[in-house]
């Protein structure tokens, strides 16, 4: 439930009268208590667990609108990503400023872009990064963490290699509806750049096609990254030049109380002027997940599948990985809600790929499982 504020008390400090906006604010809390467990990986090595506290995607949102005629109008929002199982200052998530009319809407700002969004938006797990989430198999090759990029700067960066990307200096387009299709096209600003002979930046190009009334959709995602160097995370070295590229399709159908979606997913890596034999890397991955809406709530689950990776020498044995995910939500209210959630990935000898917050993310072969018991709170 949103609640609306009017800053009328900032009007009385100026002599004439000063007419403001309505500030719009909203979010979610979501805090649970989770109990994780790595294995001592194929080098050997103890097994360790521990318990925490998990915020998820905990946010609240600063918004405004304001009427400029001719059916436009200045959208702001601004987002702040807050935890309250520690002491950390509350950090910029999703914030823009922009113009939005029939035509559609221009943005700019930080951004999640629209490639790690159709993720999102697939995953029955209630936040795709959360445990048992699909970010865990999805948009990553495997690096050990559960969301490699740097979301205190979220600029491009030498080494980055996941496409479930948050950016700065982002400026995007988000198309009207057209009977059901509609896109987005996003683009950092050369900000990241530091040095001559390279541009780091990211081009998120994606379409939906959902018309109402239907009970399916299907979407198709594109994100390039240029000059982030990508492969030298994956065996990989030096060079003049990377061209790193995600694409994805998916779709879903509702069936009644049952949704079911399946996604398929390809990222490469290609290191231009590498002094190292192997320049390249690439892997496939596919991913279900099946949803099913109780009076009381719903139940989710999801099953993700990360093929082997292959470089322009051949195949990387042993580096994939297989991720299972359950949950039961159950409605309090129409405002609050109990989670319960199990998740667990199983890598292959080699693979890295992990669950959120897990104790030994990174460890070659290491598995990977998390129990989550926790309440989200909507306003």
């Amino acid at each position: 439930m949103k609640k609306s504020l009017i800053a009328v008390a900032v009007a009385g400090v100026f002599a004439a009268p000063v007419a403001m906006a309505d500030v719009t604010i909203s979010g979610a809390i979501n805090l649970g208590i989770e109990l994780v467990k790595s294995s001592g990986g194929s080098a050997g090595g103890s097994s360790l667990s521990r318990n925490q506290l998990n915020a998820n995607y905990s946010n609240i949102n600063i918004s405004s609108t304001d009427d400029i005629g001719n059916g436009n109008k200045v959208i702001f929002n601004y987002q702040l990503v807050v935890d309250p199982s520690t002491f950390a200052n509350p950090v910029n998530r999703n914030s823009y400023l922009g113009i939005a009319g029939s035509w559609g809407a221009f943005k700019m700002g930080s951004n999640e872009n629209v490639y790690e969004r159709h993720m999102y938006q697939a995953d029955p797990l209630d936040g795709a990064l959360g445990p048992g989430g699909n970010l865990m198999i999805l948009g990553t090759p495997g690096v050990g963490v559960a969301f490699e990029v740097d979301q205190t700067t979220a600029t491009p960066a030498a080494g980055d290699v996941g496409f479930y990307r948050r950016s700065s200096h982002t400026i995007w387009y988000e198309s009207p509806n057209f009977n059901g299709f509609t896109f987005e096209v996003d683009y950092t600003l050369s900000a990241a750049k530091t040095v001559a002979g390279t541009d780091p930046k990211l081009i998120s190009i994606g379409a939906k096609y959902a018309p109402e009334g239907t009970p399916f959709y299907v979407d198709v995602a594109y994100e390039k990254h240029d000059d982030m160097f990508g492969a030298n995370r994956l065996g990989a070295a030096g060079g003049t030049g990377s061209s790193d590229d995600g694409m994805q399709i998916g779709g879903g159908l509702m069936l009644g109380d049952l949704g079911l979606h399946l996604r398929y997913e390809m990222l490469s890596y290609e290191t231009d002027g590498s002094s190292s034999v192997i320049n390249s890397y690439e892997r496939d991955a596919i991913w279900f997940g099946v949803k099913y809406n109780l009076p009381s709530g719903y139940v989710g689950a999801e099953l993700g599948i990360a093929g082997e990776g292959d470089t322009n020498v051949g195949t990387v044995n042993d580096t994939g990985a297989k991720m299972f995910g359950v949950g039961y939500f159950h409605n309090l209210s129409k405002q609050s809600q109990l989670q319960f959630i199990y998740a667990r990935t199983d890598n292959d000898r080699a693979g890295t790929y992990t669950q959120a917050a897990a104790p030994l993310g990174g460890t070659a072969g290491s598995d990977h499982q998390v129990f989550h018991v926790g309440i989200k709170h909507t306003f």
